[in-house]
């Protein structure tokens, strides 16, 4: 009987280790996943020279939109909130304004401009990432931020 027991207790100490090293390993690949994207999304607006958040048909937008359906990208999340009325504007998968759960979210950032200079912009992007564990699903939502280099306008694209 003692070895039974024993056994028993041995048995549910690899379990509990290998659902502890499958959940490790999700978090890492889908950790690996939203940073491609990010990067991904950020070379993109670069590329093009920045984006308009409040037009869902800008190239930047579609080029994005056209990345994630060919990546098995698949996480939404909340957008960072902040005061002042200068909350990043969400997108879902299809390319569509979506501030409730949105794939990615943007942010214009003015950096400085006067009459001398043209505006000076760069993007902050947000992305998602879960911790799935086998049984228990979804049980962290994680976000992925990143920002883009400065980006010269001669029009106030993004605002």
């Amino acid at each position: 009987m003692r070895e039974a027991i024993g056994g028993t207790w041995i048995f549910q100490i690899v379990i509990f280790f290998i659902l502890l090293f499958t959940g490790y390993m999700c978090m890492s690949i889908n950790h690996s996943k939203a940073f491609n994207v990010k990067d991904a999304i950020i070379n993109t607006i670069e590329r093009e020279e920045g984006v308009d958040l409040n037009n869902p048909e800008d190239p930047a937008i579609k080029k994005i939109v056209e990345y994630l359906k060919n990546t098995s990208y698949r996480t939404t999340g909340t957008c960072p909130k902040v005061g002042n009325g200068d909350n990043y504007q969400g997108f879902d998968r299809e390319g569509k304004i979506n501030n409730r759960n949105p794939a990615f979210c943007l942010k214009a950032v003015e950096v400085g401009g006067n009459s001398e200079l043209p505006s000076m912009m760069y993007y902050q992007v947000v992305v998602f990432y879960q911790l799935d564990l086998p049984i228990f699903n979804n049980v962290f939502n994680f976000r992925v931020s990143g920002d883009t280099k400065i980006i010269s306008h001669s029009n106030e694209v993004g605002i």
